[in-house]
């Protein structure tokens, strides 16, 4: 996927001394914390009743879906506390795919070697003289590093999951039943006796990045009233949640012979795959690798359809409202899935096929007005 520093797999093994390093340091310093004896008395509060003027919200983790995952907790704290300044604790991406959104200050952590050696300390410090009243680990799980940033916030409250490292809060929630990142939210909040509803992610582009993203789609497909498919080729090998490129390419291959558009696009995890699909696609199909997150975004918000496997354009394309086909070779679909409401999952323990994803972007493309 796209990203706003270079963090793929490719520059990490280019790299591993330091991304070695840096991970290790970033644990070292999160368990050394943990050693320090500390009571802390858990509470049973009434939040909206709380006066509460100054909020920390958390989710300390580098992948776009998961920062994604997490806009509806913005949602849903300023729709609680509308007077509140409401500020956000994520990576660089999500200080990126938050902008527009009714948050205050995004403070960016870090896992670059040298600077996390002293990073965290920095954040700390910054994040305890704002005194806020509620810090919460939004992650909904066992964040360590969440849990260390809100651990330490010096917040009056500190809230966040149950488990095993809840010792820094005073406010535990038992973790819900609902295993749906997309549904879970909601359902965390409410046993903070906080008003919510079921909102989905929603990323928010200005009318200048709606032109832009436009413009840059219409100069590769021409203006007409034909279906635009968006398809990224890329997924988490090590975590086998990549479709096979041939797939991929049959797949492209036939939607253009039905006078579909599709433009693929690429991450710097998938920047060696261009080679093969520019020789087997020709000039025909435009292959995208587009190194702003908010400009890919804003090309993506104008495709009709779009289809990836589970990653984080996936999670991005559902954002912004476009119809997605989610392609899921693990079967952990019930939690990391989008709703039917915004996408059409398909998985196959045996394998997906071509033939299968076609049938579904025929249906769907069948569904979308081009007017």
């Amino acid at each position: 996927m796209v990203k706003t520093k270079k963090e793929s797999r490719e520059g990490l093994l280019k790299h591993p001394l330091p991304y070695f390093l840096n991970k290790k340091i970033r644990h070292l310093i999160m368990r050394t914390t943990n050693l320090f004896p500390r009571e802390v008395k858990k509470e049973q509060i009434n939040l909206p009743k709380e006066q509460i003027k100054k909020i920390l919200l958390a989710r300390a983790n580098f992948r776009i879906g998961n920062a994604i995952l997490a806009i509806p907790a913005i949602n849903i704290f300023r729709k609680n506390f509308p007077h509140a300044t409401i500020d956000f604790v994520g990576s660089p991406a999500s200080g990126l795919l938050y902008k527009h959104l009714p948050i205050d200050h995004h403070y960016s952590i870090t896992r670059r070697f040298p600077g996390i050696l002293w990073a965290y300390f920095s954040l700390v410090s910054k994040i305890r003289s704002m005194k806020y009243d509620l810090a919460v680990d939004v992650s909904c799980s066992q964040s360590m590093t969440s849990s260390f940033i809100v651990g330490f916030s010096g917040a009056r409250f500190r809230a966040g999951s149950q488990g095993k490292w809840d010792r820094w809060f005073n406010i535990s929630i038992p973790r819900p039943a609902e295993n749906n990142k997309y549904k879970v939210l909601p359902v965390f909040f409410h046993a903070m006796r906080m008003e919510t509803q079921q909102v989905f992610p929603q990323l928010i582009l200005s009318s200048e990045e709606r032109d832009e993203g436009k413009r840059k789609v219409t100069a590769l497909i021409g203006v007409n009233q034909v279906p635009v498919v968006g398809v990224f080729v890329g997924g988490r090998k090590s975590k086998g949640k990549k479709w096979p490129a041939e797939n991929f390419l049959k797949l492209i291959t036939t939607l253009r012979a039905q006078g579909i558009h599709v433009i693929v696009f690429f991450g710097p995890d998938e920047k060696k795959l261009m080679g093969f699909f520019g020789q087997s696609l020709g000039k025909d199909v435009p292959l995208i690798l587009e190194p702003s997150l908010r400009t890919f975004a804003s090309m993506v918000s104008h495709c009709n359809l779009f289809i990836t496997c589970d990653s984080g354009p996936m999670h991005l394309s559902c954002a912004l409202g476009v119809r997605t086909i989610a392609l899921f070779l693990k079967r952990n679909f019930n939690r990391w899935g989008p709703p039917p409401d915004i996408a059409q999952i398909i998985y196959n323990s045996e394998g997906i096929l071509v033939e299968d994803v076609l049938k579904v972007a025929d249906e769907e493309l069948c569904n979308i007005s081009l007017f």
